[in-house]
């Protein structure tokens, strides 16, 4: 039987790839429907850069592959990534990198000097605070001074609403002597000119 010469044709597609956060952990999902796990290889190569392929025969003249690359994220440990195929799909685990207390890390570096005061210097900024406050009192109270100087009094107050009071009397009074004076000055014309009315002629 003659062998086929026929050339394989390859077809590349792009998986379907989704994260799922866990406690600890975060998982990438990547739909490989019809693949093996020997027909899958995951790298983590140099740079923090995840490479997974793949490929597999369709028919005797059609394979069909894919190359997918992923940034391993900084939060990830990647000397502990792991991965399985489980139904189609490929689980990439990633784990967490564990981040040591801080009581910790200063236990083992040694054991922490307390730390000394300079009690001149707390004087200092003591005494310099007291100083702030007593500057700003004094600020306060010149403002209240100024104020009070500049705002009238209750007794000038009324002092000037008197003096305003008598002066619209004296206008009133005025108003009303002048308003006599005429009433007086029209009544004597008036009765000057009856009188010279009623005296007769004089007869020579």
């Amino acid at each position: 039987m003659a062998r086929s010469n026929v050339k394989p044709s390859y077809e590349d597609f792009e998986p379907y790839c989704k994260w799922r956060v866990e406690e600890g952990q975060k998982t990438l999902e990547v739909h490989l429907y019809g693949f093996r796990k020997e027909q899958v290889r995951v790298q983590v190569i140099n740079g923090g850069n995840m490479i997974i392929t793949g490929e597999r025969r369709v028919d005797e003249s059609r394979w069909t592959r894919f190359l997918k690359e992923i940034k391993v994220p900084k939060e990830c440990n990647t000397n502990e990534i792991r991965a399985r195929l489980s139904t189609g799909i490929l689980y990439i685990v990633l784990p967490m990198k564990i981040t040591l207390p801080s009581s910790k890390v200063s236990h083992e570096n040694g054991p922490t000097k307390p730390t000394k005061i300079n009690q001149d210097a707390v004087a200092k900024d003591t005494a310099t605070e007291n100083l702030d406050v007593a500057a700003e009192n004094n600020k306060m109270a010149a403002e209240n001074a100024a104020m009070l100087a500049t705002r009238p009094t209750l007794r000038s107050f009324i002092m000037q609403l008197k003096d305003s009071f008598l002066r619209l009397e004296m206008r009133k009074k005025m108003g009303v002597n002048v308003a006599v004076a005429a009433v007086l000055t029209i009544a004597l014309a008036v009765f000057v000119t009856f009188k010279q009315r009623q005296c007769p002629p004089v007869e020579n």
